[in-house]
């Protein structure tokens, strides 16, 4: 069952053409990878999906519920995302951070509870502003993570890690998933996101170039010659 559907959805910034009829399925309950190049749409269409900003055209059906929708109410529909910079309050602690997030959860989550998942043990009592840089993104995550979200979008998670540290977020992934969490990831370490993804699109110039599994993505051409071969010399690819 899709816990998501956009269906045409087009994006015009003046004369640009960020997105142009796009039509994507997000199954519940799985990993689903989004890639492409630079300027391809993909934080477009999160910031779209998120509430960020609307489309200029086109459908949007979360669980059944037509957007588009303000922010707001996004999160409390269950559809929370992260940003390539993570937004903390950065003069106060971990901790102080957390519980200002889990003021606003639906539900409350037991600060604890986020502190074991996200490995942030260590740094409750550390300013955010601090924080080593990976640690820092895992606080983002935290902050997302405390508002119960039944989608969660994540923008660029990996960008600035080193690979011990993209192999310790992509265990944490797998263990949101498989806490139920549907997750939409958009990613430029193509690495990564075929090792952590059940189903992958790849956008290019707005529009939908491939959908299917990780492996097929890796075996059609058009994907290769548009992006994976374009950048099959790059480390973090």
């Amino acid at each position: 069952m899709s816990l998501l559907q956009i269906r045409n959805i087009e994006a015009r910034f003046g004369g640009v053409v960020a997105l142009g009829g796009v039509t994507l399925d997000v199954p519940q309950g799985l990993v689903y990878g989004l890639i492409g190049p630079n300027g391809a749409g993909k934080t477009t269409l999160i910031n779209m999906v998120s509430g960020l900003i609307a489309p200029t055209s086109g459908d949007i059906v979360f669980d059944g519920a037509h957007g588009p929708w303000p922010i707001a109410q996004a999160v409390r529909r269950g559809i929370v995302r992260t940003f390539q910079q993570t937004r903390a309050f950065l003069g106060l602690t971990v901790r102080e951070n957390l519980r200002i997030s889990s003021v606003h959860a639906p539900d409350t989550m037991h600060i604890d509870e986020l502190v074991e998942a996200c490995g942030l043990g260590d740094v409750l009592d550390r300013t955010a502003r601090d924080l080593p840089y990976a640690t820092l993104r895992h606080l983002g995550i935290a902050l997302a993570l405390s508002l119960r979200p039944r989608l969660l979008l994540l923008d660029e998670p990996a960008v600035g890690l080193t690979p011990g540290e993209v192999d310790r977020l992509g265990e944490l992934v797998r263990r949101w998933n498989a806490a139920g969490i549907t997750i939409l990831l958009v990613e430029h370490n193509v690495r990564f996101l075929m090792d952590v993804s059940d189903h992958v699109a790849v956008l290019d110039r707005g529009r939908v170039l491939f959908e299917g599994s990780p492996e097929a993505c890796q075996r059609e051409s058009r994907v290769i010659d548009v992006y994976l071969g374009r950048r099959s010399g790059h480390a973090e690819d």
